[in-house]
């Protein structure tokens, strides 16, 4: 067997399963891809998703040692079977595993594996960080108990406003009109159909209609994506709070609507700003499975 070792990052998600295999020096070698490993989905379909992903991953480097397997994976912190799952990847894999939520590799893979906040917006809003060995995080409840200020948050708000109108008699306002027109619907009583038969992904799907009739100069829009800068905002002041940051401090933006939605990062910031001053912002998008790497070479550094 030869002496030459990588890594594999791995960042398991609702949709799909990523894993990619790094040298020592944080370059890619190969990947692999496969379904969902979400495990509040279906833990043994997620289990056999994320091992056909590492299998695939690692089919091109059949004669190299795999030093370590880091894997961040969307629900991992509710589950009962997270110690199932670690000890099945360990016999299957025979090598060194650990498992983390997908929210801390994302927060490595911004910020290099150092300290800070970062906050995520996309169908769902968090915000992870570290500081100094301590690790917490705010939001990241899920659509029922929070995720404000995500992409879901601010479609249901829209279609809110649009209830709102109707209940009222109003005339309806431009981004009613856009979404009506937009959704092919006709009434607006049958978006309870359309809100209770589509995942969460679907609704959040909306969120371009709000940026374009923001852009458009629809005051309500424009306020809306205001709004969720804030709601994310305040969620990462908390944080910021309750891990007592002491110096300056990176927050990475990270998400669809965050890093791609202008009035909401504008908003974001602004916010952001007037409570914390010394802030640096962090806007590069780095795929989530080099944070597993960075988490992986700093266990291997402390460990061996």
């Amino acid at each position: 067997m030869s002496s030459v070792k990588y890594v594999i990052g791995v960042d398991g998600g609702g949709t799909k399963t990523e894993a990619v295999a790094f040298d020592g020096d944080g370059e890619e070698w190969s990947r692999g891809v496969s379904g969902f490993g979400n495990l509040v989905v279906d833990p043994e379909q997620a289990a056999q998703n994320i091992e056909e992903a590492i299998d695939r991953c690692r089919e091109p480097l059949k004669g190299l040692d795999c030093a370590y397997i880091y894997l961040g994976l969307a629900g991992i912190e509710g589950t009962p079977h997270r110690a199932d799952l670690e000890q099945r990847l360990k016999e299957r894999f025979r090598t060194r595993i650990s498992l983390a939520n997908d929210a801390m590799i994302a927060h490595a893979a911004s910020l290099e594996g150092k300290d800070g906040i970062l906050t995520i917006s996309g169908t769902g809003s968090i915000s992870w960080g570290v500081c100094r060995g301590r690790v917490a995080f705010t939001g990241g409840w899920g659509h029922l108990l929070g995720d404000e200020g995500s992409g879901y948050w601010i479609a249901i708000e829209a279609f809110r406003q649009m209830i709102r109108e109707e209940e009222e008699s109003r005339t309806r306002g431009p981004l009613s009109r856009a979404l009506l027109r937009r959704l092919d619907i006709d009434r607006v009583h049958d978006i309870k159909t359309l809100i209770y038969e589509s995942s969460k992904a679907e609704i959040a799907a909306v969120v371009p209609i709000v940026a374009e009739e923001a852009d458009g100069g629809d005051p309500f829009s424009r306020s809306l994506l205001e709004r969720a800068g804030r709601e994310l905002a305040e969620q990462t002041v908390r944080l910021h709070r309750k891990l007592d940051f002491q110096r300056r401090v990176a927050i990475g933006l990270k998400g669809g609507v965050l890093l791609s939605v202008s009035p909401v990062r504008e908003a974001f910031v602004q916010w952001v700003k007037e409570s914390i001053p010394q802030a640096d912002f962090v806007e590069q998008d780095v795929p989530s499975t080099k944070g597993a790497y960075f988490l992986a070479i700093q266990e291997l550094q402390k460990h061996g």
